[in-house]
């Protein structure tokens, strides 16, 4: 049974190599040339800092008027993100 989990361990230490070797996140999100999809959706922990940064945009603000404070942010919203 050990020797199975270490087998699987090593498979998913592979796909995870890929998958960042590709520039590409699980979500869809191009990090690799600090460009995000049109739709992002907010994850546990980031700000609108990260996202910005991440994204490399500082139009976030400017492209959802409804966010009127920047602590109205958390997990599940939906941000439009225009390409710089």
């Amino acid at each position: 049974m050990e020797g199975v989990m270490k087998g699987s361990k090593r498979v998913m230490v592979m796909m995870f190599m890929v998958l960042l070797m590709s520039g590409m996140s699980a979500h869809g999100r191009n990090f690799k040339y600090g460009r995000c999809d049109e739709v992002y959706i907010v994850e546990e922990g980031e700000t609108l800092q990260t996202i910005s940064v991440k994204c490399n945009t500082l139009r976030i603000l400017d492209d959802n008027p409804q966010i009127k404070d920047t602590d109205d942010i958390g997990p599940g919203t939906v941000l439009l993100i225009r390409s710089t």
